[in-house]
């Protein structure tokens, strides 16, 4: 077995009871935090049920903890949102540690079909929003590095039109959470907007 060698660094941490504990607390508050956005999307997706039968299917929905995106903690709020084995219609709302929080909208099979042409028709209300649009293959990956998001622009209408998915984002940083439930409200009804064209 190889000699075993801590860093100062990881020496301290794994000395440091108080680093944990103030974790644990700051994640509840995160918690608390997507709760409070999830009361806010209520609130905005409210009259679109009345206005559009699809948004009435939406369930309230757990907010779900993990420990290992890209190394780091997350918790993520799915809602408003319905999934099934191959269909997404899905509202995300993120916090990645040591990051950012983001507001995420993922389309796929039925619903990319529904609103695909209602994108496409409306980009230009979407454009200048600093809204980023997913070009990497798979939909479950969240970083903002080049290979997985671009911001979107009237340019990349071919490749919307071909998409197997569709995911249209928005990050914020850490620092402006308090803003957070308002601004996810904004951008739900940004979209919401979109499609209720449909109706």
């Amino acid at each position: 077995m190889n000699k075993i060698e801590f860093t100062d660094r990881e020496f301290q941490i794994i000395q440091d009871q108080e680093f944990l504990l103030t974790k644990s607390k700051a994640l509840s508050k995160i918690d608390d935090l997507l709760s409070k956005v999830r009361s806010e999307l209520k609130l905005a997706i409210k009259d679109y049920s009345i206005m559009h039968p699809a948004f009435s299917k939406f369930k309230t929905s757990k907010i779900s903890r993990g420990e290992n995106y890209r190394g780091l903690p997350y918790l993520v709020l799915d809602y408003p949102a319905v999934f099934s084995a191959e269909d997404s219609f899905a509202f995300r709302t993120m916090f990645w540690w040591g990051n950012f929080f983001s507001c995420t909208l993922h389309l796929q099979g039925k619903p990319l079909d529904l609103y695909r042409d209602l994108v496409i028709d409306n980009i230009g209300h979407l454009v200048n929003h600093d809204i980023f649009l997913c070009i990497n293959q798979s939909p479950w990956e969240y970083h903002y590095e080049v290979d997985n998001y671009k911001l979107l622009s009237v340019d990349d209408l071919d490749f919307i039109k071909e998409s197997q998915f569709l995911k249209l984002s928005k990050k914020f940083k850490l620092s402006s959470w308090k803003s957070l439930p308002s601004e996810a409200n904004r951008f739900l009804i940004q979209l919401l907007d979109i499609f209720n064209r449909l109706s």
